[in-house]
């Protein structure tokens, strides 16, 4: 993106200092196809900006290359005994016991080694790249999230704000906006650094504005001001009705992420709030002397666990943790060895990490190999294109179709499976599995509670991206208890891989997709584990789970309670090629929900468990 260009259309060429550090700083709402408006929905998108470039093998360690990366980091690396495990291939850094339990509770996910090719290792390119979601050898004017307000709002900034768009759709805690916003004619994103003090910016003169490049800019002064102020007692209405219960670090990112809570429970119909942290710069001085678990890196690492933990908390007690998803992301990583002055210089790909109490939990990808021959100057080697994120989340969160989602950020888009859908569908939704068998593939799934329910579209898809329907279950239609489904897809055949959804339909009219879910006929040479459901459930002695395992193998098995405390742990024998039912023992728990996961072929599968 140009910069000269961007600044002009953003305001942030003056208009942020003339409203000082805790003011407004311009632009208007669009509907996301009205998606976004949706009482029934009412999703919202919180973006975690770490700025500076952070480095992912000193924030989620790969401990099945621990060895060879004490050898290329030995001035820096954490003591193994230190880690906080997620999985027996991972760990965080020692300060992040946050972000552990929340993602032990399966409210976290991370995604390995993302970035993009041809990275830029560049501060400020790097993340104009990541902003605009374009090639890394492609200049766009507009951010990822402008172009989807662009397409709905033609328009603006005409007529914004007005009686049917009276909030900001984006806004951004601080006092400059996002390039993320950055839309064909203006930015779409509010700055605001403090939503309980706004003051009225005068507008000045009325006077005639002359036809030249200097009434151009006068005219956008002008609306950002008269903007600003029309949004104004929408935003300290919010954050004086809003509330927030839990206890933030007294941080800036503490802040800005308490200050969003407040203005979601507030009812501000805001959509996409982006945060900042920085530092992340560690060229030096990276840990501290004597020290690698403390340091300028640990303290930043410390904010954001304890941060976003607080977040999840408090989301959690204001009954908003399904509403909404959030997503940290960095312009990119830092290279594999360690420098001379304890620090590591700037790298390519990085960790990035979704929260929330609807993403599918987990690690996806595997952990970069780490050679201890590697080269100075290399960085961790992309797995994930973060375009592949930002589209899975537009298809599955903001529920916009295939086809705008590939013209809006790129044709190669490849969907992933980030979220479980459990506020995508308009039932209470408990899971949702997919799993081959030798004839059939067998789909099960699960509802608490449902509404008028008309029913349930199978959807298959050959390349997780073109979906067809191929038949359809009738919901029960009211109920207040757990009901279970299952549907037999006789149609498939040996070999490719199949990706499932299911398009629940309302009685009145309105639908919602499930998470994908992916599945072989066993027997298929490239075969995948498989996890089923627990049957029965709600829980009782006789209930158990199906695991499919392509060949003999152990596995780790743990529950949680609602608190993420281990309750139990251990190791199955699976037998190859066939489905294991496994008893799952909780007679002597008390009533609650629980979480069990199973760790088998790299992959960590949880399922909940209602005991009565």
């Amino acid at each position: 993106m140009n910069r000269r260009n961007f600044l002009k259309t953003s305001g942030a060429l003056g208009v942020p200092t003339l409203f000082g550090a805790g003011q407004l700083a311009a632009a208007p709402l669009s509907a996301l196809n009205q998606l976004l408006l949706s009482s029934d929905t009412d999703r919202v998108l919180v973006l975690i900006q770490l700025t500076g470039g952070n480095d992912g093998l000193h924030t989620l360690v790969p401990l099945d290359q621990y060895a060879n990366l004490a050898q290329v980091r030995s001035n820096i690396i954490l003591p193994q005994n230190s880690l906080l495990g997620l999985t027996p291939n991972a760990a965080f850094h020692p300060v992040m016991s946050g972000m552990q339990n929340l993602f032990l509770d399966g409210k976290l996910s991370a995604v390995q080694s993302v970035g993009y090719p041809n990275q830029n290792r560049s501060h400020f390119r790097s993340m104009d790249i990541w902003t605009s979601a374009s090639a890394a050898d492609v200049e766009e004017t507009t951010g990822w999230m402008g172009r989807i307000l662009t397409e709905d709002h033609p328009d603006f900034p005409t007529g914004y704000p007005n009686p049917e768009f009276q909030d900001p759709l984006a806004m951004v805690m601080g006092t400059v906006v996002s390039a993320t916003c950055q839309g064909e004619v203006a930015n779409f994103s509010l700055a605001v650094r403090d939503p309980f003090n706004f003051t009225y910016i005068a507008p000045g003169s009325n006077t005639p504005i002359p036809d030249n490049n200097y009434g151009d800019e006068l005219l956008f002064v002008r609306q950002t001001i008269a903007q600003s102020n029309a949004y104004g007692d929408r935003v300290t209405n919010a954050a004086s009705a809003g509330d927030s219960q839990a206890t933030y670090p007294e941080t800036r990112l503490g802040e800005q992420l308490r200050n969003i809570a407040t203005l979601i429970s507030g009812g501000l119909q805001t959509k996409v709030y982006i945060a900042t942290i920085g530092g992340f710069d560690t060229h030096a001085n990276q840990i501290a002397s004597g020290d690698s678990t403390q340091g300028e890196h640990a303290n930043l690492l410390a904010d954001l666990s304890a941060s976003i933990a607080a977040f999840s908390e408090d989301l959690t007690s204001l009954g908003l943790q399904d509403r909404v998803l959030g997503m940290t992301y960095s312009e990119f990583g830092r290279r594999i060895r360690s420098n001379q002055s304890f620090g590591t210089d700037h790298g390519t790909a990085a960790p990035l990490f979704l929260f929330g109490g609807c993403v599918a939990g987990g690690i996806l990808g595997s952990s970069p190999i780490i050679d201890p021959q590697v080269d100075p100057y290399e960085g961790v080697p992309m797995q994930y294109d973060f375009r592949d994120i930002y589209g899975s989340i537009m298809t599955d969160w903001l529920d916009l179709d295939i086809n705008l989602v590939e013209s809006l950020i790129y044709p190669g888009f490849t969907y992933l499976p980030l979220l479980q859908g459990c506020a995508l569908l308009p039932v209470e939704w408990l899971s949702f599995s997919a799993l081959g068998r030798e004839r059939n593939i067998r789909l099960e799934w699960q509802t608490a509670t449902e509404t008028g329910n008309l029913g349930f579209e199978i959807e298959r898809s050959t390349d997780g991206r073109y979906f067809s329907q191929i038949d359809f279950v009738r919901g029960v239609g009211i109920s207040n208890s757990v009901q279970d489904y299952e549907y037999l897809d006789r149609t498939a055949v040996q070999g490719p891989l199949y990706y499932y959804r299911l398009k629940q339909l309302d009685n009145d009219g309105r639908s919602s997709y499930s998470p994908v879910r992916t599945a072989r006929l066993s027997g298929t040479a490239i075969g995948d584990w498989q996890v089923g459901l627990p049957a029965p459930n709600p829980v009782d002695e006789q209930t158990t789970i199906q695991i499919f395992a392509p060949v003999d193998a152990r596995a780790d098995f743990e529950l949680f309670d609602q608190q993420g405390r281990r309750l139990q742990a251990g190791q199955l024998s699976l037998i190859g090629g066939r489905d294991n039912r496994i008893p799952l023992s909780v007679g002597q728990l008390p009533a609650g929900i629980y979480t069990w996961r199973v760790k088998a072929g790299g992959q960590s599968h949880s399922r909940r468990l209602i005991k009565r």
